[in-house]
């Protein structure tokens, strides 16, 4: 058994450390490095709701007004169709290992299950 737990941590800390770079060059200009968001204008990540929404919203974007921390948000988010699911399943481990609650990495099967159920 720990081996086991010794493969899955070294497949989270691999899909953390890519998911650190796909954030940096694809969400932290607007959400900024620290994942505050920026003022009135984008989100902050600090808040998390529902893992498949975000996985959706990251490949599809949103287009709609969200609520964040009370906050209100009307700006888009582009989709990023070009993103592979093994590039979402790294970022969702990033931003989620970073200020969510998690310690495991989000499995590309997960991703898969997710987008299928998205609504463009």
């Amino acid at each position: 058994m720990l081996a086991c737990n010794s493969a899955e941590q070294v497949k989270r800390d691999q899909y953390y450390a890519e998911g650190a770079a796909l954030y940096a060059l694809h969400c932290a200009n607007c959400h900024q490095a620290d994942g505050a968001g920026m003022a009135n204008l984008y989100p902050p990540l600090h808040y998390l709701g529902l893992k498949d929404r975000f996985i959706c919203i990251v490949k599809n974007g949103i287009s709609e007004e969200i609520t964040v921390n009370g906050v209100s948000y009307n700006r888009p988010m582009p989709a990023n169709p070009k993103l592979t699911d093994l590039e979402i399943a790294e970022i969702t481990t990033y931003v989620y290992n970073t200020w969510g609650e998690e310690t495991a990495y989000t499995r590309i099967d997960s991703v898969k299950a997710a987008l299928n159920h998205c609504q463009p």
